[in-house]
């Protein structure tokens, strides 16, 4: 692709400024795109963008490769500008163009909302399995199609990065891709370039509010709201309390609402729960009896729903939807392992509403158990977690182990003085252990017969984010079976 043509894409988009046109270079081939100055290889298009963007940056990326930049102001550098009015956009946009449409060949799930996306996600790639052979995934903790991998950066990578692990799932022949949209990525246009054959909004709850992610509540709901827009056809939990708003966001032909009461397009009933799962039946657009999920709590329920709206949507048989439904499983999603009369629970749970689940699932299924909780509070971001977290944690466990959990670049012992006060409002008894793998080891090890030990916050995960690097972890449940032995 040449120069000239990403400026037609641009031009055709209204965001293209000025170009360097008369350049001989300006028809030269661009052979990478990237936005990273410390990977750039021969004839690589940079993007300066962000706020914090600096000129060194833009040398350091000429030196190693780059033969044109694409920015929102003139750099005074001796290669040739495309001139923009935003470059976010702008990357999503050349992506588009560089690596071609996405859903050509094959659908494209994107799945939005403030908890279940993973466990949603691989609920849908069990009933994908049915008729697909090989899927591509780009969840909260993977990128991955049939056995290759991608290292990526966030759930939802910026633009350049997500097009380049998308056009990998097609080189690698996948038949259907899926993935986990942040509202990150909606605000900052990193999805803009895609059209998804299915869209799917789970649920929304305030989260991500702090000075480097969402000002408000309010900009955070606009920010899912994005989603519809590039969807062909909608899926949406009606039984969600922001349902009306999301109903106004897409042409409602395109949208398909799922649910618990029969107002839905695709509704549950005969709905049974158990410690390991649930049972239930569904009507409307797809008529489906006697389904079984094996993944617990009534949240789970509508994780479903959802998984089954978006299958519907583009075309799955009852069958093989209520067959691969009945296989699906994600790990760190309320799992359980229970020895010595010990039960431990291992779950993703890391902002107040998906708090709020695990502790509806714990009272209705071990009512009577002393609950023993361990969490910890990520680091630069969702600082709102720090006082939201206490609040739903201290009223219903009986006792508290606060941990390490994704600290960033913060040290862990000052995110913990900031939930300390949080946690002083309440009587509920607490600790703290800087090692989560031992603070792990605390709990279980301080749990009697007939307690139940919530390890919250980090699921399947097995690396800790320090100082800006990914440090290997032992994770969660291997760290509970370690100290079970004893």
């Amino acid at each position: 692709m040449t120069l000239k043509k990403i400026a037609e894409i641009l031009a055709e988009r209204k965001i293209l400024l000025k170009t360097d046109e008369k350049t001989d270079s300006f028809f030269s081939q661009i052979e990478n795109l990237s936005c990273d100055s410390r990977a750039i290889p021969e004839n690589t298009l940079f993007f300066a963008k962000g706020v914090n963007f600096k000129r060194e940056y833009l040398i350091s990326a000429i030196e190693k490769g780059a033969v044109a930049y694409v920015s929102e102001k003139d750099l005074e550098v001796d290669i040739p500008l495309i001139l923009v009015s935003d470059v976010r956009k702008a990357m999503s946009f050349v992506a588009r163009g560089f690596y071609g449409d996405m859903t050509e060949s094959y659908p494209l799930i994107g799945l939005t909302g403030t908890k279940g996306k993973t466990s949603t996600l691989y609920m849908l790639e069990s009933i994908f399995r049915e008729k697909f052979a090989k899927i591509g995934v780009l969840s909260t903790n993977e990128a991955r199609c049939g056995e290759k991998t991608w290292k990526k950066t966030g759930t939802t990578p910026e633009a350049l990065e997500l097009f380049s692990i998308l056009n990998g799932f097609r080189e690698e022949k996948a038949e259907a891709s899926i993935m986990e949209v942040s509202s990150q990525a909606l605000k900052y246009d990193r999805v803009n370039g895609l059209t998804f054959s299915v869209g799917a909004f789970l649920n929304l709850a305030p989260d991500h509010i702090s000075p480097t992610e969402h000002s408000s509540f309010e900009d955070y709901k606009e920010s899912k709201k994005m989603l519809f827009p590039l969807c062909r056809k909608c899926a949406l939990n009606l039984d969600d309390p922001y349902a009306d708003e999301f109903l106004t966001t897409a042409p409602r032909e395109n949208i398909i609402t799922f649910g618990t009461s029969s107002a839905a397009d695709i509704y549950a009933y005969d709905i049974t729960e158990d410690r390991l799962g649930s049972s239930f039946s569904v009507k409307g657009l797809i008529n489906i009896e006697n389904m079984r999920i094996n993944m617990p709590g009534r949240f789970n329920i509508l994780n479903a729903l959802c998984a089954v709206t978006c299958a519907y949507a583009i075309g799955f048989s009852e069958n093989d939807i209520k067959n691969g439904l009945a296989k699906a499983s994600a790990s760190g999603r309320l799992e359980v392992v229970e020895k010595n009369g010990i039960t431990v629970l291992v779950d993703y749970a890391h902002n107040k509403s998906s708090f709020e689940a695990v502790f509806e699932y714990v009272g209705n299924f071990y009512p009577d158990s002393k609950k023993i909780l361990l969490f910890g509070c990520i680091g630069d971001r969702a600082l709102d977690r720090r006082i939201d977290l206490p609040k739903v944690a201290c009223p219903n466990a009986d006792f508290i182990v606060m941990t390490t959990d994704d600290p960033g670049t913060e040290e862990p012992e000052a995110i913990f003085k900031e939930v300390e006060p949080e946690l002083k409002k309440f009587t509920t008894p607490y600790v703290f252990i800087k090692d989560r793998a031992e603070a792990v080891g605390y709990a279980i090890e301080n749990a009697k017969k007939g307690d139940i030990v919530i390890l919250a916050g980090k699921g399947g995960e097995k690396t800790q984010m320090v100082k800006g690097k990914a440090e290997p972890y032992i994770g969660d449940m291997t760290a509970a079976l370690e100290a079970l032995k004893n």
